[in-house]
């Protein structure tokens, strides 16, 4: 079988750090191109993994001719970007958020749908090991298995003091890192939530002037069916220990932990039953585990760079689906449901109230523009 020839536009963060090592490390695949508008980072790719390089999109899609193209740019490019690589016939796999309105999600959709084309989302945190655990675990069809479910993140970055276009969005933190949140619960629950309410605050640390960082603390509740409940902390203004991806999902039996980052912990002492224990609990880069009571059970440890790996498995399983005509481990369906939710999170901020998924304003656009590859 002939290799895939694939393309990566946008070296910034995610096309750098973590698709041009993860396509490195993939066999059956050829990249024939990257492109950045940056000449520096257009020279360190080339440098670093001996690909051609492009400065546009138009001269990349004409020369190299990929089969599929990702997308590692601002959001605000994305629908764009994924129009015009779909109209030269790529498949497309794009980082989130999948676009800034559904409008936009639904023009895209449409499209390939007519070309015949296939959309992936590169939702890099449902294939990392400890997250893929718990969802092999409960997830998905097995979802209704949960009945409450945690997710936090706790950092030290305030909207306002970021750069670039993350910096400059009027709408951040759950567009930004809370995508990754929310699109882990829809795939935990296996569904959306039918309701949700927020409040969203810069807690008075907010500095004279900026006009970003209103949502610096997110607090979201969403409703799923059955009277299932789940809630998201974002907490951007926390000058303590940084836990980038925390997540409790109990079901009737069990709880079920995953922690993102490096844990090295030992506890020592007495229960309440006075019974001693001793625990040592120890992974790189992070941890799943299952509960009852106070034992516990492993269910799995992240390797190093474990979103260069989680991305592989999101690239490798894509191109698997698209050659099969089979689901993607997230498409552009779960990218727009994603989409939908946040934007309800934010309505639901903004008026005070308690509002379903159904009632969101989609036409309001959630991102700033930015011309620089992300």
């Amino acid at each position: 079988m002939n290799a895939v020839r694939i393309a990566v536009l946008g070296l910034g963060e995610a096309g750098y750090n973590m698709h041009m090592p993860a396509l490195a490390q993939m066999r059956g695949i050829e990249l024939v191109g990257a492109c950045d508008i940056d000449l520096d980072r257009r020279a360190n790719a080339a440098k670093a993994w001996s690909v051609p390089v492009f400065d546009n999109l138009e001269k990349m899609l004409a020369e190299a001719r990929p089969e599929m193209l990702i997308v590692a740019t601002p959001p605000d490019s994305h629908a764009r970007i994924c129009l015009q690589a779909i109209a030269a016939g790529c498949h497309v796999i794009c980082e989130k958020p999948f676009t800034s309105t559904l409008e936009e999600a639904d023009t895209v959709m449409a499209a390939a749908a007519a070309a015949g084309r296939r959309i992936a989302l590169n939702h890099e945190f449902r294939e990392m090991p400890i997250f893929r655990a718990v969802l092999d675990e409960i997830g998905g069809p097995r979802g209704d298995q949960i009945v409450f479910a945690q997710l936090w993140q706790h950092m030290d970055m305030a909207p306002w003091m970021e750069k670039g276009w993350r910096g400059s969005m009027q709408r951040r933190t759950l567009h930004e890192g809370g995508v990754h949140l929310v699109d882990y619960l829809l795939a935990l629950f296996g569904e959306k939530p039918h309701a949700v309410s927020a409040t969203m605050s810069a807690c008075g640390a907010q500095e004279p002037g900026a006009d970003v960082g209103a949502d610096a603390v997110a607090i979201v509740s969403l409703e799923f069916s059955r009277g299932r409940l789940a809630q998201i902390l974002q907490h951007r203004l926390c000058k303590g220990e940084t836990q980038y991806f925390e997540l409790r999902a109990d079901t009737r039996v069990a709880s079920y932990r995953a922690s993102f980052g490096g844990r090295a912990r030992v506890t020592a002492g007495l229960y309440r039953s006075t019974v001693p224990h001793l625990r040592v609990d120890y992974g790189v880069s992070g941890l799943a585990w299952r509960e009852v009571g106070n034992k516990r059970t492993l269910l799995a440890r992240n390797p190093k760079e474990p979103r260069v790996v989680s991305t592989r498995n999101v690239l490798e399983r894509s191109l698997a689906a698209f050659a099969s005509g089979s689901a993607p481990p997230a498409s552009a369906q779960d990218g727009r449901d994603a989409l939908e939710v946040i934007n309800a999170c934010y309505e639901a901020a903004a008026i005070g109230r308690r509002i379903p998924v159904s009632g969101t304003n989609s036409a309001e656009p959630a991102l700033a523009s930015d011309s620089k590859g992300g």
